[in-house]
């Protein structure tokens, strides 16, 4: 089953089996996050589209190479539609497991959508199309 989170201005599905944390502010920017029971994590930070894209990327990086060892990263392709203006995937460790992520960049007036998806590295690849699925309905619901 599908659950839908639908407040201010955002809209997005997710499986009925993970938890959601809602933004704990109602002005931008805004953090909202979905947790599998398995330890996958989909999150969305929303910001308004005057940020520029770059430095919100730098911002991410910065955050996850301070948190993490080994933080590696580099662009790659993505399959959703509308594409990202930025894709890029990134292993670290955490605690003694391999993490693998992905932190897209979509503007969509009057926002821009950082997401991250991240997952142990041996859960990421059976997730990515529940990943994808989330990010497409964040993309095809937000509204003014």
């Amino acid at each position: 089953m599908v659950k839908h989170y639908k407040q201010h201005l955002i809209e997005f599905a997710y499986p009925d089996n993970w938890e959601l944390q809602p933004p704990e502010a109602e002005q931008l920017p805004q953090e909202i996050s979905v947790e599998s029971p398995d330890g996958c994590l989909w999150m969305v930070s929303i910001f308004s589209a005057t940020r520029d894209p770059n430095s919100l990327l730098d911002e991410v990086v910065k955050s996850l190479s301070e948190s993490y060892q080994d933080f590696e990263y580099s662009a790659v392709e993505s399959t959703i539609e509308p594409a990202p203006v930025i894709c890029v995937q990134a292993d670290f460790f955490c605690l003694d497991f391999l993490v693998t992520a992905k932190i897209q960049i979509f503007i969509k007036p009057p926002f821009v959508f950082v997401v991250l998806q991240q997952a142990e590295s041996r859960l990421y690849d059976r997730s990515v199309a529940v990943f994808d699925a989330m990010t497409v309905s964040l993309l095809g619901a937000a509204h003014p």
